[in-house]
């Protein structure tokens, strides 16, 4: 079955929003890490293991998941992500033990992997191939809604009123998306090739390779930080509510990265994956050196947001891009890459907290997006080259 005829604005916004359900279940423990630390009893360098868990679920899982999945028709398999969702955000909210939390979030993550694979790969089939980038940074648009509202919300009411009616609103959505899922997604079907045989293919793939460990590198540094954002902030200076109006200017300024992806991704999608990367540098070593300057620390986090706003969508295309005859597993590839990234730098960042405080993180998430960039840098023709004149999607 071919490109949807015309634009199909429906389903690319059925699949947004649950992006947004997504990275909202995903990143929300980073900004109620204080309240759930103290509620189950742990720790808040223990409690950043649920970022952990969640995270190398979906990087172990995404590989195998997707091609098991494959053949199983879109559709259908989208509306049965989001139903389990509902499940995972439920069990997370009446759980009363670290153990069984981690537990049910690693079933999270093995969703997530599926989920992620599938997501921009669908994109991709529903429109021509030159239109490829604007459909995936629609879809992507979800992160920037989730940054700027799912998860500035969710922490809020997990300030006022508690985390695990963030976590219960959060299955009421995801029942929700699985009847506008069914109704606004065009069908495709699954993919009947031989699981085994094109997965190795993808990954003796150059380009696939190149995408998928520069964005495992990027995440070490992103989320060695990310995940500890509300001691980073409360270490700055800021309150409860103000480190909400922190995340809710990351999320809005990640909004803004989104549109800039949009445009740039058909056009200049080098450019905009090396800009992006020298902005997140820049904010991460303001963030290193600010103190507890309040105007510096936001407008860090602001620039902060911005630049990792638009990479996922930048990533994403340039790894559908590297292998369009296998998209699904491709993609794949790249969330074990960025999933091990979260999951390894929210350990890492953990042990640095504990051993050397705060102010040594941000140091060390630095040092590991100057290397990711490093590698992105180097790749002209493999992975990230710049699209000749008449080429896009």
């Amino acid at each position: 079955m071919g490109p949807t005829p015309g634009w199909p604005l429906g389903g690319l916004l059925s699949l947004s929003a649950a992006v947004f359900l997504a990275l909202t279940t995903e990143m929300l423990p980073a900004g109620v890490l204080p309240p759930v630390a103290r509620d189950l009893g742990v720790s808040e360098d223990t409690a950043g293991l649920l970022v952990t868990a969640f995270a190398y679920a979906m990087a172990l899982g995404a590989i195998p998941l997707t091609a098991l999945t494959r053949a199983l028709p879109r559709r259908s398999l989208m509306v049965a992500l989001m139903a389990g969702f509902a499940v995972v955000n439920v069990l997370t909210a009446v759980s009363g033990s670290f153990a069984l939390t981690a537990a049910v979030r690693t079933a999270g993550g093995l969703l997530a992997g599926v989920f992620w694979s599938t997501a921009a790969a669908y994109a991709a089939r529903l429109v021509a191939p030159e239109r490829v980038g604007r459909a995936v940074a629609i879809v992507f648009a979800g992160q920037a809604v989730a940054l700027t509202a799912g998860v500035p919300f969710g922490t809020a009411v997990g300030s006022a009123i508690g985390w695990r009616t963030a976590f219960g609103g959060l299955a009421v959505l995801a029942l929700l998306l699985s009847v506008l899922v069914a109704r606004f997604l065009p069908a495709r079907p699954g993919d009947r090739a031989r699981g085994g045989t094109r997965v190795g293919a993808v990954l003796r793939t150059p380009g696939v390779l190149v995408v998928s460990g520069t964005t495992l590198v990027v995440m070490l540094g992103q989320f060695a930080v990310y995940t500890y954002v509300a001691t980073l902030l409360e270490g700055a200076g800021l309150g409860g509510a103000a480190i909400g109006w922190a995340l809710l200017a990351y999320g809005a300024a990640g909004a803004v990265g989104v549109g800039a992806a949009a445009t740039l991704v058909d056009r200049r999608p080098r450019a905009a994956v090396l800009g992006g990367l020298g902005l997140l540098e820049g904010a991460v070593l303001v963030l290193a050196v600010a103190g507890r300057s309040t105007v510096l620390v936001l407008v860090a986090v602001a620039a902060w947001g911005l630049a990792f706003g638009a990479l996922p969508t930048l990533l994403h295309a340039a790894v559908v891009r590297a292998a369009p005859a296998a998209p699904e597993v491709a993609d794949s590839v790249l969330n074990s890459g960025f999933n091990i990234g979260i999951g390894t730098g929210a350990i890492l960042g953990g042990q640095v907290l504990a051993r050397a405080g705060i102010g040594a993180v941000p140091w060390t998430a630095l040092a590991l997006l100057v290397a990711g960039a490093a590698v992105a840098l180097a790749a002209r023709r493999t992975g990230f080259p710049e699209l000749r004149a008449g080429e896009s999607g």
